[in-house]
């Protein structure tokens, strides 16, 4: 049908960053950061923006506050970064209310995980309950966002899709940030339509030879994802490489610390010199010292420099 039509076009280019929310200390939203993180991924190689996402802590806001934030996204990035608003909640209604709303503040496209506390049981369910809120923003491309090591949804994506590919006319693909490489390959062989944005840093340059060449990375990943992308279109594997293996020493000083949302946030707060402030309750925050010693050991690795 043509409503199938105006979305084949639809690609998403370049690298997405996943962008922090800025907190201030008292745990309210800093709105007023938001222009500066969107300077810093413009000048940092980024195309598109994932708001709203896992780094985001899109889950620990309230409705309100992640509509406050999409707007503040997009008064801010007009001309400079395209957005995909990520809408998914525990909540049915809730990410329609919020798929209706990124469609009247206009973004590129929208993403959603699915409920993770009473979860679907099988892919047939997982089409139902994303059609139901694919279908709030009609006129936005879709994409279902797949993370099963934090949702504990160990579902088939590619079954997924190809249940989906007829029943929802805006679906253009997934993100893909569960590690099971297979299965994201899987994901690009069900149709040419669909996109499969790639959400696992260490695996960057392997995504690109399978053709999957879309990353979602944090924000101080811009410059090196940058470079791997431009070797490897040039044919220089060895090159790539290289910068690959720095991709790898920056994620293991994070795992250092932990490796979670928290190191994250403290590693660009310090790398990018914009101060996003601290996360909020379940995850905890940085001791001074422990700030101090993540710091010194970035300026040790020199991969900042």
């Amino acid at each position: 049908s043509h409503c199938i039509l105006q979305f084949d076009g639809f690609r998403v280019t370049g690298t997405t960053a996943a962008p922090f929310t800025p907190f201030k200390e008292d745990g309210e939203v800093n709105y007023d950061l938001i222009s500066k993180c969107v300077d810093f991924l413009k000048n940092n190689h980024f195309e598109y923006a994932f708001v709203n996402g896992t780094l985001a802590e899109g889950l620990s806001m309230t409705l309100e506050e992640r509509k406050k934030v999409a707007e503040a996204w997009k008064s801010a990035s007009e001309g400079k970064i395209k957005l995909i608003l990520h809408i998914g909640t525990n909540c049915l209604k809730d990410s329609q209310e919020l798929a209706r709303h990124a469609q009247q503040i206009g973004v590129e496209a929208v993403a959603a995980l699915c409920p993770f506390f009473l979860k679907p049981e099988s892919e047939e369910i997982l089409v139902d309950y994303i059609e139901q809120v694919a279908k709030e923003a009609p006129k936005l491309p879709f994409f279902y966002y797949a993370i099963n090591f934090f949702t504990g949804i160990y579902l088939n994506d590619s079954k997924f899709l190809r249940l989906a590919k007829d029943r929802i006319p805006n679906l253009c693909g997934l993100k893909h940030s569960s590690r099971e490489l297979p299965n994201a390959f899987d994901c690009k062989l069900v149709d040419k339509k669909f996109q499969v944005l790639m959400g696992t840093d260490n695996q960057f340059l392997t995504c690109l030879s399978l053709g999957l060449d879309v990353p979602v990375t944090a924000p101080f990943m811009g410059k090196l994802y940058h470079e791997i992308k431009t070797a490897f279109d040039k044919g220089d594997i060895d090159e790539a490489r290289k910068i690959q293996i720095k991709v790898q020493k920056v994620n293991n000083i994070r795992q250092l610390y932990g490796g979670g949302i928290e190191a994250a946030k403290v590693i660009f707060s310090i790398t990018s010199g914009i101060d996003c402030g601290p996360v909020r309750l379940p995850l905890t925050n940085f001791s001074a010292d422990r700030k101090a010693s993540l710091a010194k050991d970035l300026k040790e690795s020199g991969l900042f420099s």
